[in-house]
C-alpha cells in the first residue's frame, strides 16, 4: 500500500499508523512498503519467518533505523525517529528477547535509571532517595500485575520475574506522553519454562488494559492465545491481517512460508540395544549442578534431557563438551575413558556443541557467515595452510541452500543475519564436519519460526542417519517426544525418570510429573 493509498483498517483509536515503510540494505529489500494499524488497547501478532522483515520493522519503530520511504504516526501525531530516544519519548517501549537490566543492581535502580518526568524526584542533588525510588517502583510493578519486591537484587530474580520488570521498565515511556503505552515484546517466552509462560501471558492481558502491546513469537499456539489479531510477514512484505477467531495455526504457517507444513512422524525409532554406546555417562557430579547422573547415546539416537530451570541439564551438556569440569564419575567416549577434557580436545574427538546462547558462544557476528561456517572445520577450504577464499564461499554457498539461510548472500557479516539464519550457519558449523561423532544440542530450535524448524529437525535425523549420537535439550515437551529416542528427565540436578520411546509411549504429562 501506497502512502496515498487509504488504510481500510485505520481508525480513530489507532495508537500507531505505519503507511507505506520501506527499507532496503544494498541489495536486499528488508522490508518492502508496510501499512500497518495498530489499535488501541490491543495485542497485535507479528510473525514470519526468520528473514521475513520483523526484526527490521521493529528496529525502525524503536528508532534503531530510520526507514527509506514511508511515515509514522503515533495517536495521531505524525513523527520522526532519528535515534532511540525519540521512539521513547512518543511513547514507544520494547523489551528485548535478550534482557538488558542490570543484575548487580536492585528492581529499583533498574527501574529508576530509564525513569522520567515526576520519577526523577528520587533523587535530589545526586543522591538517591530511597523510600521514593522504592515506592515508585512498587507502583510500576503494581500497574503491570507483578508482585515483586522493588529492593530485590535483579540477579536473584526468576527469568519470568526479570520479563516483568522489563515489561514495567517498558510501560513507563507513558509518563513522557501523558498518554498509553505501545509496548513491543520480542521473543519474550522463547526462553521460558510452561509455567512460566502461563504466567506471562496473563501479565501481557494485564498490559492490554494499560496500553497496546506488539507480540512477536514463532510459537504459533501463543500467538492465537494471547493476540486479538495477527499481521503476518514474508520476504518483507505484509502478506496478511486475521483475527485469531478467524485463523488457525495451519492457515498461519502456511501464511509465513507459503507452503503447508510437513506431517513430522517418527517411524524410525530402533532399540539398538546390542550396540555400544559412542558416549557413556556414569555417576556424573558436578557441586552445585548435578549429582550421581547417568546415560548412554547410541549411534544414530537422540537422547532428549527435560527439566525445568535449575535441572542441572545445560550444566551436564557443557561438561560433555569440555566447557565445565566435573567433580566426580566418568564419561567415555567410544570406549575410552576422558581425562583433561576441554573443547578443544572435544572438537577434535568429533564432539559438536550448539549452545542456546548462540550470539556470544556460538558465532562471531563481525566475521562473514561463511567465515563462520567453516571456522571449526576449515576441511577442504585450505589450499596448504592457507584458506582459500573461493572454496571456502563455495562450501557456505551450498549449505546455506540446504539449509534456506537468508540472506543468500555468505560473505555478508554474520551479526546482520536474524536470529534464526545465525542458527542455521551455526548448526551447519559443526554438521559439515566429516568426523562428527556426538552432536550436543542446547535449545536448537529456540528463536526459529515453524519453517526453519522443519529443516534444522530435519538435519538433525539426516546426522542420526548417518550414525552421529544426538544428545538434545528441547524448548518444549512436545519436542522431546518428536526428537528423541530415549528422554532423560532431571530435577533439581538429579535423575528422576527415563523413557524408551522405542518401547514406551509416554505422554507430555507422563514426562511432567518427574520433573515438578
Amino acid at each position: 500500500m501506497t502512502s496515498t493509498q487509504q488504510d481500510p483498517t485505520r481508525t480513530t483509536e489507532a495508537a500507531l499508523v505505519l503507511d507505506g515503510i520501506d527499507k532496503r540494505f544494498g541489495q536486499v529489500h528488508a522490508v518492502k512498503d508496510v501499512s500497518l494499524t495498530i489499535n488501541r488497547h490491543e495485542v497485535l501478532g507479528l510473525i514470519g519467518e526468520n528473514g521475513a522483515g520483523k526484526s527490521t520493522l521493529l528496529k525502525i519503530l524503536t528508532g534503531i533505523y530510520q526507514p527509506d520511504a514511508g511515515s509514522i504516526e503515533v495517536n495521531g501525531t505524525q513523527v520522526r525517529f532519528r535515534r532511540p530516544q525519540d521512539s521513547v519519548a512518543a511513547g514507544i517501549g520494547v523489551v528485548h528477547q535478550e534482557q538488558s537490566l542490570l543484575t548487580n543492581l536492585s528492581v529499583a535502580e533498574n527501574l529508576a535509571m530509564t525513569a522520567s518526568g515526576s520519577r526523577r524526584a528520587g533523587t535530589r542533588l545526586g543522591f538517591y532517595r530511597w523510600g521514593r525510588i522504592n515506592a515508585d517502583a512498587a507502583a510500576t510493578l503494581d500497574r503491570v500485575g507483578a508482585s515483586i519486591d522493588p529492593r530485590t537484587i535483579v540477579g536473584d530474580l526468576s527469568f519470568v520475574d526479570r520479563q516483568m520488570v522489563e515489561i514495567a521498565r517498558a510501560v513507563q515511556v507513558d509518563e513522557m506522553v501523558g498518554g498509553t503505552p505501545l509496548v513491543i515484546l520480542d521473543e519474550p517466552t522463547s526462553v521460558l519454562e510452561r509455567n512460566e509462560t502461563e504466567i506471562l501471558e496473563r501479565e501481557i492481558r494485564t498490559l492490554k488494559e494499560i496500553g497496546s502491546v506488539v507480540f512477536v513469537s514463532h510459537r504459533l499456539d501463543e500467538v492465537l492465545r494471547i493476540c486479538d489479531r495477527i499481521a503476518v510477514m514474508r520476504h518483507g512484505e505484509l502478506v496478511a491481517e486475521r483475527r485469531t477467531d478467524e485463523v488457525t495455526e495451519d492457515e498461519l504457517f502456511q501464511l509465513m512460508v507459503g507452503r503447508a507444513a510437513q506431517a513430522t512422524q517418527r517411524d524410525d525409532r530402533a532399540g539398538g540395544a546390542s550396540q555400544t554406546p559412542v558416549v557413556a555417562v556414569q555417576g556424573l557430579t558436578r557441586r552445585g549442578s548435578f549429582e550421581d547422573v547417568s546415560f548412554e547415546v547410541r549411534s544414530g539416537r537422540t537422547v532428549a534431557i527435560v527439566g525445568t530451570m535449575g535441572s542441572g541439564r545445560e550444566s551436564v551438556c557443557r561438561a560433555l563438551f569440555g566447557a565445565e569440569t566435573w567433580d566426580g564419575g566418568t564419561i567415555e567416549l567410544e570406549g575410552t575413558s576422558l581425562s583433561a577434557w576441554s573443547t578443544v580436545k572435544a572438537v577434535k574427538a568429533g564432539v559438536a556443541y550448539v549452545p542456546s546462547e548462540r550470539r556470544v558462544e556460538g558465532m562471531v557476528g563481525g566475521l562473514s557467515a561463511a567465515a563462520n561456517l567453516t571456522l571449526s572445520h576449515p576441511g577442504s577450504t585450505r589450499r596448504g595452510p592457507f584458506l582459500d577464499p573461493r572454496a571456502r564461499n563455495r562450501t557456505a554457498a551450498t549449505w546455506f541452500e540446504r539449509l534456506d539461510v537468508r540472506p543468500s548472500d555468505p560473505s555478508l557479516p554474520l551479526g546482520s543475519f536474524s536470529g534464526g539464519n545465525q542458527q542455521k550457519v551455526v548448526m551447519a558449523k559443526w554438521l559439515m564436519a566429516e568426523e562428527l561423532k556426538v552432536l550436543v544440542l542446547d535449545h536448537p530450535l529456540r528463536g526459529l519460526d515453524p519453517g526453519a524448524k522443519e529443516i534444522v529437525n530435519e538435519q538433525i535425523r539426516a546426522a542420526c542417519r548417518d550414525g552421529v549420537a544426538v544428545v538434545l535439550l528441547p524448548d518444549t515437551l512436545e519436542e522431546a517426544l518428536e526428537m528423541g529416542d530415549d528422554i532423560l528427565v532431571m530435577r533439581d540436578g538429579e535423575v528422576t525418570g527415563r523413557f524408551d520411546l522405542s518401547t514406551e509411549a509416554p505422554t507430555s504429562l507422563d514426562l511432567l510429573e518427574k520433573m515438578v
